[in-house]
């Protein structure tokens, strides 16, 4: 319990700390606003020309949207990996190490209440369009999960996905100084992988592609479930996948973990 308490402090301060600078979090409030609506009118224009889209309609794909643009910032640990590669060049790791404190559980509990403020600031912004979104016919009144539990269960297990990736690229700054364009680079592949800007069902042809990353699995498959896109049988197999990527990127990012220590030599902290 008291281990249980000490990294519920760490997510306390997390809040705290992101909500001290109001400006940051006005202009991130308008940021996450703007990235909702920018793919919404986008597919609003597409949708005027032509009425289906491999499967979508106007109304699905702005269902799905609006549900992508929730999780992302409750799911995606985007972010979390310059923190980590940060700690590691400034040699700020070594204060962690000397601590007890689990780091990989430490950043866990960061990310989280980095999640936490994303949540509630894109909350806000959808409760106030989801009624124009509906009385202007983009959103079917109706359009809600039909299967609520397995959409919690596969988005906390994105979530997990999410932060094991994030943080095994954050660990790669263990051997490489200059991490950032390659932090550039992952961020665009992944991006288009995880079904962000549109849904990669839509690629028909790339499906095998996706069948292959544990990306999808992040958002996109929670978004389906949202969505009301899988059958129950899709669904289960969905969530097996999903406890497989677990296994093999904690096994992963043991595997880097330990490797990297080994070779760190902390210059700063």
């Amino acid at each position: 319990m008291r281990r249980l308490r000490k990294y519920g402090t760490v997510w306390l301060l997390t809040v705290q700390d992101a909500m001290t600078y109001r400006l940051n979090f006005v202009i991130s409030w308008l940021i996450n606003l703007y990235t909702l609506l920018i793919p919404l009118a986008m597919w609003a224009m597409i949708f005027r020309e032509t009425p289906d889209i491999a499967g979508y309609n106007a109304h699905s794909m702005t269902l799905y949207l609006v549900v992508i643009a929730l999780l992302k910032y409750v799911v995606l640990a985007d972010g979390i990996h310059y923190t980590i590669a940060g700690d590691i060049e400034s040699g700020k790791l070594n204060q962690y190490l000397n601590k007890p404190v689990h780091y990989f559980t430490y950043m866990f509990f960061v990310n989280a209440g980095r999640r936490s403020i994303q949540f509630a600031l894109l909350f806000i912004p959808l409760v106030v369009l989801l009624p124009g979104l509906t009385a202007g016919g983009l959103l079917a009144p109706d359009a809600l999960p039909q299967q609520p539990g397995w959409a919690v269960t596969s988005a906390l297990l994105g979530l997990a996905i999410s932060f094991l990736i994030f943080y095994c690229l954050g660990l790669v700054a263990f051997w490489f100084v200059r991490y950032h364009v390659l932090f550039i680079f992952f961020s665009n592949v992944y991006w288009f992988l995880s079904g962000m800007w549109f849904p990669p069902d839509v690629f028909t042809s790339l499906e095998w592609l996706f069948r292959l990353v544990p990306f999808p699995y992040q958002v996109y498959f929670t978004a389906k479930i949202c969505t009301n896109g899988l059958t129950e049988r899709q669904i289960v197999e969905g969530i097996g996948c999903q406890l497989l990527w677990i296994g093999i990127l904690s096994a992963v990012s043991y595997w880097i973990w330990r490797k990297g220590v080994k070779s760190y030599q902390a210059v700063g902290g």
